[in-house]
């Protein structure tokens, strides 16, 4: 470990935070192995779930297209560890209601306590983005963003290897139930951080004021986000890699069904050796990251992926999708970390709530749409698995090739 990772060991909030991270990760890769089961059990037609597998992209983040630039201007104007504690207690609680709501009420009722979870986390993700350089040494800002990423891709790989076995022999039951008790450990861990004291937006004492206040600020927010090129191209980078997300998702799960026979514990498996390799993606950046320029970096990662989803799509057996998946992990991690530190260091502290709002408001728009009409084509046969995949690696090929051409953060 580099002499930045170790000194941010030592910082008791880093520390604290990180352990939250990995917590609430090793639950969430519970939480949707948990999901998917449920729905191949409940699915109108076990052997072609791509419908509801559809429906899960549009529970997930229609909470965040719905109120998530909202959701980020109230962040900038609250205490950013409250919001985190509190929004972990809320996700526990709703992770538990998910089994009796699926039980008695079948995929509608588990579909409607998603999308809960979901709008509360509208409000988590912005926080947990923000509050990264309240807590550490603006020098080590690549490095802690290296790290906090390592935590939830140990989650991933725990949770995963974890969840895929356990939810194919013991049922999406007890995936449900470890995903909340991981979300009352985080909420304990975030409970003891103490980032720096930041000056927060006041708001009017009258609701009108509150209401006005409010679209204010999400036009700063968005006028922020668009005028400043570093975060205008992290924006677009992510947006084509959620796009791929939303394809992989419908298209990809589809494949996976048709090429293992453990279908639960095989994608758990994948899942793993991704986050392996977003181990590896990350130990790279917090040892050589700082060396190359943001711009190359982001490119790398988003040529690297294209081109790994391209080899998925030809990948017949399990050790073959375990090296394409360990091999996209690296690339995504590049892309990942350059693009959280390339905003955190271009927007001031009284902002980054909302830029990371419209973060996560713009990805979720991107994989909700491409995970919806994909649905919706593969269920007419329009269009073959394999092409929607494969056409999803094209995109973020090219997308590369342009970031690398003409962004300069």
């Amino acid at each position: 470990m580099s002499g930045a990772g170790t000194r941010l060991f030592r910082n008791r909030s880093f520390r604290a935070l990180w352990l939250g991270q990995f917590a609430s990760i090793f639950g969430d890769r519970l939480h949707y192995l948990a999901l998917l089961a449920l729905i191949v059990e409940r699915a109108h037609n076990p052997l072609n779930p791509t419908p509801e597998l559809a429906l899960v992209p549009a529970v997930s983040f229609l909470p965040t297209i719905l109120i998530g630039p909202l959701a980020g201007a109230l962040v900038d104007s609250w205490e950013t560890r409250s919001v985190l504690v509190v929004s972990d207690l809320l996700r526990g609680c709703l992770a538990l209601l998910l089994i009796p709501a699926a039980a008695h009420g079948g995929l509608p009722a588990a579909f409607a306590v998603v999308f809960l979870l979901y709008m509360v986390n509208s409000f988590f993700l912005p926080a947990r983005s923000a509050i990264v350089p309240d807590l550490i040494q603006g020098d080590d800002l690549l490095e802690a963003n290296s790290l906090a990423t390592l935590a939830g891709v140990a989650g991933t790989i725990a949770g995963a290897l974890v969840g895929g076995i356990l939810v194919e022999r013991a049922g999406w039951r007890w995936g449900f139930g470890i995903d909340a008790a991981t979300y009352f450990v985080s909420a304990g861990f975030l409970a003891v951080t103490k980032p720096r004291p930041r000056q927060r937006m006041p708001r009017p004492a009258t609701w009108g004021g509150v209401y006005r206040a409010l679209g204010r600020d999400v036009r700063e927010g968005a006028r922020i986000s668009v005028s400043n090129r570093a975060v205008l191209g992290s924006l677009l980078a992510l947006v084509c890699l959620w796009i791929a997300g939303g394809a992989l998702h419908v298209a990809g799960t589809v494949l996976l069904r048709g090429r293992m026979t453990g279908f639960i514990s095989g994608t758990g498996g994948i899942l793993a050796s991704l986050g392996f390799g977003m181990v590896a993606g990350t130990v790279v950046l917090t040892w050589r990251g700082a060396r190359w320029p943001r711009r190359t970096l982001a490119a790398i990662g988003l040529i690297g992926t294209g081109i790994m989803l391209a080899l998925f799509t030809r990948a017949a057996s399990f050790p073959a999708l375990a090296a394409v998946g360990f091999t996209a992990g690296i690339f995504v991690a590049l892309l990942l970390v350059t693009t959280e530190a390339a905003v955190q260091s271009a927007v001031a502290p009284g902002a980054r709530g909302r830029v990371f709002a419209l973060r996560d408001f713009s990805t979720r728009v991107a994989v909700l749409g491409a995970a919806g009409l994909l649905g919706l084509a593969l269920g007419h046969g329009w269009v073959t698995p394999t092409v929607a995949v494969a056409g999803a690696g094209t995109m973020l090929i090219s997308a590369g090739i342009l970031a690398l051409l003409g962004w300069k953060p």
